[in-house]
């Protein structure tokens, strides 16, 4: 479960798969209806020079397809207008900054604004749902992550499943921790277990139909600790009832709670990958250890990607995955999202990506059914 914490490098394939095999169906398709007007040789045209234009109008005829296969997306009239990226979480949150980092670079590839819209609520059930009562082909694009078609379906009745979206490209990688309130004076998991003898352990989250809350609470039980959820909106809001202390401990991103690591807010007891983290060694953490090292039988990592509706048009499905590749190997991008602590997915295709959301719709349902959620 769960990918490596490694920061790995900005090397990134091109969509493959039904997409570019579609392109090139209709290619070869429009090609085979625009053959080139036969002109007859002349009478007294010798037979080297006929082969030799055999072998021209051949390569060119092979060579046709492959060119209509790569323009596909750059030829549909797509977008029409302003784009909006819908984003399930508040305006400043992790999701937010990175959606307002690609858009401020797909902007310029698309020739049009690019705008973020925050939805947050629900578990990501508010974006989506407003979302999908678009018709195929908007303007409008889906950015998505864990909780929205890990978790929320199994605490909600929603409208949607996973079979009404299209997955376009990846973005990054999300690697979390367990962090306690610095004022306990907790430095690892055992001394959290021994303070919690005899109490309910507050954990921070976004509430039920999120995985924050999903994960924390499996956590807890796993530990053998009787919890209860302080609910709030996103990590900015877990981090703030950690340090005020309306909770003990809350499931945090490990980049969104490096300052309040840095300036001794919060202690960090283990990572929720497969890898331990010593991102933290400056300020005096040289190695956090995963959970599974600790014995708690829990690894989780999540990633965020970009979907469009079920039913869009594969030109447009290509032309968006082209675009956003381009801002993904911009080193600009590349700069500043590294800059804010991020880190890109190594693989952002389609088939890698679908691989991974199907694997965390997997392991929260394990979650849930163990905790009898």
């Amino acid at each position: 479960m769960g990918m490596h914490n490694k920061k790995e490098g900005f090397t990134m394939k091109k969509l493959t798969g039904l997409v570019v095999a579609a392109a090139m169906v209709v290619s070869l398709t429009a090609c085979a209806g625009k053959s080139a007007p036969e002109t007859a040789a002349p009478a007294k045209e010798t037979t080297k020079e006929a082969a030799t234009e055999a072998a021209k109008e051949t390569a060119q005829s092979q060579a046709q397809p492959e060119t209509s296969a790569e323009t596909m997306g750059e030829s549909v009239k797509w977008p029409t207008g302003t784009v909006s990226i819908f984003v399930p979480g508040k305006a400043g949150a992790n999701l937010d900054t990175k959606a307002r980092l690609v858009a401020k670079y797909l902007g310029p590839e698309l020739g049009v604004d690019v705008v973020v819209e925050n939805r947050p609520g629900a578990g990501g059930i508010t974006a989506c749902t407003e979302y999908l009562t678009e018709e195929p082909n908007t303007n409008n694009i889906q950015y998505m992550a864990a909780s929205n078609l890990a978790v929320a379906p199994i605490y909600n009745d929603c409208e949607f499943t996973a079979d009404d979206f299209v997955t376009v490209a990846g973005l990054d990688s999300v690697e979390n921790g367990l962090f306690v309130d610095a004022k306990l004076g907790i430095k690892t998991v055992d001394e959290l277990k021994e303070y919690a003898q005899g109490k309910v352990i507050r954990f921070a989250s976004a509430g039920v139909g999120n995985d924050s809350f999903l994960v924390s609470k499996i956590v807890m039980e796993e530990m053998g600790l009787a919890s209860d959820s302080v609910n709030g909106d996103g990590f900015g809001d877990a981090l703030v009832n950690v340090m005020n202390g309306s909770a003990e401990v809350c499931y945090c991103a490990l980049n969104q709670a490096s300052q309040y690591v840095e300036d001794g807010s919060i202690v960090p007891l283990a990572v929720y990958g497969q890898e331990a983290y010593n991102g933290y060694a400056a300020y005096g953490f040289d190695q956090v250890p995963t959970l599974m090292d600790l014995g708690i039988d829990v690894s989780y990592s999540t990633i965020t990607w970009f979907s469009l509706r079920a039913g869009t048009d594969e030109a447009v499905v290509e032309k968006l995955a082209s675009s956003l590749q381009k801002v993904y190997d911009n080193p600009e991008f590349q700069a500043e999202f590294t800059e804010a602590g991020f880190v890109m997915l190594p693989d952002v295709s389609t088939e890698a990506v679908s691989a991974r959301v199907t694997s965390m719709i997997d392991d929260c349902a394990a979650f849930a059914d163990k905790i009898g959620g």
